[in-house]
């Protein structure tokens, strides 16, 4: 089984996770943009999440794979264990399923919010969402990189081959 991790970064943040992984599996990295849809039967998939699940870019793509097994990870400026994460990890299992895929697990961080992006939107600018963002410029850290790394081990299983034939849907998130 060959394996390689796909990711769609807009500010850095989804690239910076995946080269993290990238480099602890020891799995070939990819752009979305240069990203082979054949040749490999299983994919760690990386995206920024825009309206509640993955961009353009991603989702394009993962439409595109069929019958593969598959983790993914996301960043997000909400908070990895809210309501927000939980609806975009559901949109995703959808989307992926709906492509015969199979959801090993999930991995969410926050991460920086592209300002041309704060610029548009149309959520209002509260003390609790200005504050929330600001935390969000600070990730991922180190700790998020170690919290993604023990997430994609849970969902392969302790010394099984990289994505096993069995397992248990993962979400890590926090």
């Amino acid at each position: 089984m060959r394996a390689c991790i796909v990711y769609s970064s807009r500010t850095g943040n989804t690239r910076a996770v995946g080269e993290y992984l990238a480099g602890r599996f020891l799995l070939p990295l990819f752009s979305v943009a240069e990203a082979p849809s054949s040749g490999y039967d299983d994919f760690v998939l990386g995206f920024w999440t825009w309206r509640g699940g993955p961009d353009a870019a991603m989702l394009a793509f993962m439409e595109r794979l069929q019958a593969k097994n598959v983790f993914y990870f996301g960043t997000m400026a909400s908070l990895p264990d809210s309501p927000h994460a939980a609806r975009c990890a559901l949109r995703t299992d959808r989307i992926l399923e709906e492509a015969g895929c199979r959801v090993l697990g999930h991995f969410f961080c926050q991460g920086r919010l592209d300002p041309q992006v704060l610029a548009k939107s149309t959520h209002p600018r509260t003390p609790e969402r200005m504050a929330r963002l600001r935390e969000a410029a600070r990730h991922p850290d180190e700790q998020d990189f170690r919290r993604a790394e023990a997430c994609l081990r849970r969902a392969l299983g302790a010394g099984e081959a990289l994505f096993p034939a069995k397992g248990v849907h993962a979400s890590c998130g926090a």
